[in-house]
């Protein structure tokens, strides 16, 4: 029985690909160090770097044509340049919701019954054609997010591609363990039962995709390749303030499909402004039943309590560090100071509440006060901040207004000792900037609130247990992406350790050098746990993949 629409020029795209993503699967499954793409950008050709930057620069202020779907009408982006200030000028084309549904209910007749390796051979070749463009997507990233342009590069380039085939290679690893077909024969002494049985995955049915304005692909393309892979078509509805990179994956994939007599429709650019959105029409449409999110706390919550909805969801967390003891307080506060730095503090695992005994710290040196810790660690923030080229390099811009009148709100509720300021970027005059506020916090309440955005608060506790106990209730009830514990006592750790795995939180132990607790590897690190009200799901455990598919079976009874 055959139940499959096969091709021969798609089961030969997926032999050629295939080594690789097994190669990935082990690498998955061993997590050691291992990546699908560089991130060095000499690693790239010259070339692709020169026509990446062109392109971008050709790009602006002109219609973004090279998507294959129609639309009712052109709509220009409300996509501004945090360097510049400037509106990019872009305009995308827009159907109505209806007609997207439609569309991706046609693609899915046909998606679903593409064999799952030729989906995985396509989707394989769809990353490798972005990878000759990661200089456009990082350009359009830097200009749409304010990320400084190596963090653009690697997040929204190889560092997003790595995620895509993690996701594939997860895929492959649990649509193969069941065989396609199977040849089922029981003697009964006088008579044989004999079943031929085919097993087939197919999709929970059509995916939309939500992105958010700080890292517009970084965190689209795990869950979007995820369903691509199972069958599911996707509908992918950007930021309206960070359309451009993305639109450029959804391009390629669009070309690439059609190039293999595939529906472009399989995955569609959905956009909206600021002023008339779509996502809430988008998502309680009955034909969606896969939502990938990530955003805000209150517009997660709604998505969860949709009925008939299978959420990937990843909201707010108020991440926590708490300084037992250490061998070098200079090299931790470094540490510190750059993963609360990097990107402004717009990263959903940057630090946010530091924990610190009042009676001190023990160091290889003596016992430090709570007063020279809070003056370590400030004065890590303020030559970073005050580097002409690391600042630039690390902090970037702000996406938008909101986290500079987000930082003012809290620094009129705390002990300031470092005031949030403006740096001059050596390159853009009219950036969006502001360095890291630096403060003390007493008020619990204010601690237990996520403040996105450059900030460093300092929280005085009476001794190491009770900032453990912190960090696990704000894990448990607030929900956490990242924790971060520093002690040179083995016994401690392990305690801590035990009771954060309990809070279901990932936590790491004095990282210092050039390992950040904001950094999240493909291959080896996952980025959420699903266990802790900050995420429901995890880039990428199994059950990223395995709530999208279902294994339905048919048995053709031959004898018996």
């Amino acid at each position: 029985m055959e139940l499959y629409q096969r091709d021969d020029r798609r089961a030969v795209l997926w032999e050629q690909h295939k080594p690789r993503i097994e190669e990935a699967l082990r690498a998955w499954q061993q997590r050691t160090y291992w990546f699908a793409y560089p991130e060095d950008t000499k690693a790239y050709p010259e070339a692709e770097a020169s026509a990446g930057e062109a392109d971008f620069k050709a790009q602006l202020g002109r219609p973004f044509d090279r998507l294959r779907q129609g639309g009712r009408r052109w709509v220009v982006s409300d996509e501004v340049s945090p360097y510049t200030r400037e509106a990019l000028g872009i305009s995308y084309p827009q159907a109505d919701v209806g007609e997207w549904i439609g569309a991706a209910e046609e693609a899915l007749r046909v998606w679903r019954w593409v064999p799952w390796t030729e989906r995985l051979g396509l989707l394989m070749e769809s990353v490798a054609r972005m990878a000759k463009r990661f200089f456009e997507i990082a350009h359009a990233t830097m200009h749409t997010t304010g990320q400084a342009w190596m963090m653009a590069f690697q997040a929204s380039g190889p560092h997003a591609a790595d995620r895509a085939v993690e996701a594939l290679a997860v895929a492959y690893g649990e649509l193969s363990h069941i065989p396609e077909a199977a040849h089922w024969e029981r003697d009964f002494g006088r008579s044989k039962a004999v079943i031929d049985k085919y097993f087939s995955p197919q999709p929970v049915g059509i995916s939309l995709h939500i992105g958010v304005s700080t890292f517009p692909v970084w965190n689209v393309l795990p869950g979007l390749y995820a369903s691509l892979a199972v069958g599911s078509p996707v509908i992918l509805k950007p930021h309206p303030r960070a359309i451009y990179p993305i639109a450029i994956v959804v391009a390629i994939l669009q070309e690439l499909f059609e190039e293999y007599r595939l529906p472009s429709s399989i995955v569609q650019l959905a956009v909206d402004t600021v002023a008339q959105p779509v996502t809430r029409e988008l998502a309680e449409h009955p034909l969606i039943k896969l939502i990938d999110y990530t955003g805000g706390n209150e517009f997660g919550t709604y998505l969860e309590a949709l009925p008939g909805k299978v959420t990937f969801l990843e909201k707010a967390g108020v991440n926590g560090v708490l300084i037992e003891s250490v061998e070098d307080i200079e090299a931790v506060a470094k540490n510190l100071a750059f993963s609360a730095s990097l990107y402004s503090g717009q990263m959903c695992t940057a630090p946010q509440n530091v924990y610190i005994p009042r009676e001190g710290i023990k160091t290889a040196m003596g016992t430090l006060s709570y007063k020279e810790v809070v003056a370590a660690l400030q004065r890590a923030i303020e030559d970073l901040a005050a580097h002409p080229k690391a600042a630039p390099a690390i902090l970037g811009a702000l996406q938008n207004d909101t986290v500079i009148e987000r930082i003012e709100r809290l620094s009129a509720q705390v002990q300031v000792l470092r005031p949030a300021t403006a740096y001059v970027h050596p390159q853009y005059a009219a950036a969006r900037t502001l360095t890291p506020v630096v403060a003390e916090v007493v008020e619990e309440t204010i601690a237990r609130i996520e403040h996105f955005g450059p900030r460093l608060l300092f929280v005085p506790v009476d001794d190491a247990r009770e900032g453990l106990l912190r960090l696990y209730q704000d894990a448990r009830e607030k929900g956490m992406l990242s924790c971060a514990i520093y002690s040179t006592d083995r016994a401690f750790r392990q305690e801590a350790a035990r009771l954060l795995i309990e809070a279901g939180v990932i936590v790491s132990f004095n990282f210092r050098g050039q390992v950040f607790i904001n950094q999240s590897v493909a291959f080896s690190d996952f980025h959420g746990t699903g266990a802790n009200p900050a995420s429901n799901a995890s880039f990428t455990d199994s059950s990223f993949l395995t709530k999208r598919f279902h294994w339905i079976e048919v048995r053709d009874c031959l004898a018996g």
